[in-house]
């Protein structure tokens, strides 16, 4: 369950900041700031996290070669 919402919520952010990045969301008030921080926290993070298992992924690939 913990996992599933985890996903979900990686998901959500990563949609948010990309239509934030596409379209810029013009309702800038405190609280969504805020909400695009930890949004845009979560998404480089994951993005991060997606791009390192691609490439632990390639190095033992090339190890067991």
């Amino acid at each position: 369950m913990k996992n599933n919402f985890f996903k979900v919520f990686i998901v959500v952010s990563w949609m948010y900041c990309l239509g934030y990045i596409l379209f810029g969301f013009p309702t800038d008030t405190f609280v969504m700031r805020a909400i695009k921080s930890v949004m845009s926290i979560v998404f480089s993070c994951s993005l991060l996290f997606f791009l390192f298992k691609i490439l632990d992924k390639k190095q033992k690939k090339e190890m067991n070669k």
